[in-house]
Order: C-alpha cells, then sequence, then structure tokens
C-alpha cells in the first residue's frame, strides 16, 4: 500500500474546491479513479524554531501522533518540542492508500478471504 502525506491547508484547500471528499477518517480526491486513503493524524518536522542545526535529525521527516507520544514531545498547534529542541511543524494527515475491490480480480478476491479466514 502507497502512503502519502498530505498537509492540513492542502486539505482545506481542496475541500473548499470541492475536489474531495472526506467521510470519517477516509478521504476520496474526486478524479476519475476515485482514489481514497484512511488518514492518520501526522506531522511533518519542517525546521527548528530557532534556526539552529536539527541535533534529533527530525527536520523533513513525518511522524504520527502516536510516535510523537512515544516520543515523549509535546505539541501545540504547529510547534513540536522534543527534548530541549523546539520544531515548526506542517500539521496533517498520512494516508494510507485503499485498494478498489473492484480492481481486483477474482483470484485475488479469493486469496485475500483465505489468508485473513486461516489467520
Amino acid at each position: 500500500m502507497k502512503k502519502f502525506f498530505f498537509p492540513q491547508r492542502l486539505l482545506a484547500s481542496l475541500s473548499d474546491e470541492g475536489k474531495i471528499r472526506l467521510a470519517g477518517n477516509v478521504l476520496t480526491i474526486l478524479s476519475k479513479d476515485h482514489p481514497s486513503f484512511e488518514l492518520e493524524p501526522a506531522y511533518r518536522f519542517a525546521r527548528t524554531a530557532d534556526g539552529r542545526p536539527d541535533p534529533h535529525g527530525l527536520v523533513g521527516r513525518i511522524k504520527t501522533e502516536k510516535d510523537i507520544k512515544t516520543m515523549k514531545a509535546e505539541v501545540y498547534l504547529d510547534s513540536i518540542i522534543y527534548r530541549d529542541t523546539p520544531y515548526q511543524a506542517d500539521p496533517g494527515f498520512i494516508g494510507e492508500e485503499q485498494e478498489v475491490m473492484e480492481k481486483l480480480s477474482d483470484t485475488d478476491i479469493l486469496a485475500r478471504f483465505l489468508l485473513e479466514t486461516m489467520k
């Protein structure tokens, strides 16, 4: 499955333009193929807030809210403090692309069914 980061401001813009549909935690892009993504809240570390070098190697990385809690970092709006380092972050969502059943062959559907029932 493919994963993508969707910044919150991009989703707001696309929603205002009627180009996406949100239903619970599922985002559907209203294009020809209607790809859908299961969303999980996340942040992209943009830079250190003070402009100093990043001592933790987080700039450019994306972390889910669960990851950030595990790290024991603190979030406030678009800022994250990890240990003693303040970061500017882009809030958004990690979206994992959902497979559309219509695209799967009968053999693939049967194989998935068998694998799931044999767990």
